[in-house]
């Protein structure tokens, strides 16, 4: 069987919302220590039910184990998240913002200016004390999954339109942030984290035709970036 197949609409919302969690803030313990269980019962294991993504996912918990106790493994992992995603890395760092990524590569350009109108024309925001750019990452994942709920409940096609651009857009910038995960990531982790991501969005959306599958469930219009 073909395992694109395998993804419903639920599941791929729900593999979203996943590892947008892991890129919002850095970890607590109960959060890395959950995630040294086995693949297919902690919080990956919506992720290790995708075949494409079964090996990464294996070699994620592998990292988290590898770091010795969830203790040793939260400080190192606070480190990184800093140097990777919150500028104390220099150019050594993967800034989570599409406007790295396009043009000048500076930050707060036209990515943040598009995400900015879109958020307003679905009457979406970020919850309050997520003080990030519109165009950061877990805002643009956070709208996907949202939008990919609405629209198989809507069959709208202008929702379903914007399920498709969002998808698109974050193809067209998340394999150069997750290249840069890998070249920076002394961790390992959020290499694994980023290249799970990419692996994810380069599945086909469940939603060949003009519907979406009719169980997707809406939820109320706040982002909310924070991990689950």
């Amino acid at each position: 069987m073909n395992a694109h197949l395998r993804i419903s609409g639920p599941h791929y919302a729900d593999a979203v919302a996943t590892l947008s969690g892991l890129f919002g803030t850095p970890l607590e313990l109960a959060e890395l220590e959950a995630m040294t269980l086995p693949a297919d019962t902690g919080p990956l294991a919506l992720l290790s039910r995708i075949p494409l993504l079964q090996d990464d996912v294996a070699e994620l918990v592998g990292i988290a184990r590898a770091f010795g106790t969830p203790k040793a493994g939260v400080t190192e992992l606070n480190k990184a998240f800093c140097l990777l995603f919150l500028g104390a890395g220099g150019p050594m760092s993967a800034p989570p913002y599409e406007s790295a990524y396009v043009g000048t590569g500076r930050l707060f350009q036209e990515p943040a200016g598009q995400m900015a109108r879109l958020l307003r024309e679905q009457s979406m925001q970020p919850v309050e004390g997520f003080p990030e750019a519109p165009d950061h990452l877990v805002i643009e994942l956070s709208l996907l999954e949202e939008t990919l709920r609405l629209a198989g409940v809507s069959e709208d096609q202008g929702d379903i339109a914007t399920v498709r651009s969002l998808h698109e857009r974050l193809r067209s910038w998340v394999p150069a942030f997750a290249k840069a995960c890998g070249d920076f990531d002394k961790t390992g982790f959020y290499a694994g984290a980023a290249r799970l991501l990419n692996r994810l969005l380069s599945e086909p959306l469940p939603c060949p035709g003009a519907r979406l599958p009719p169980d997707l469930a809406f939820r109320p219009a706040e982002l909310d970036p924070s991990p689950r």
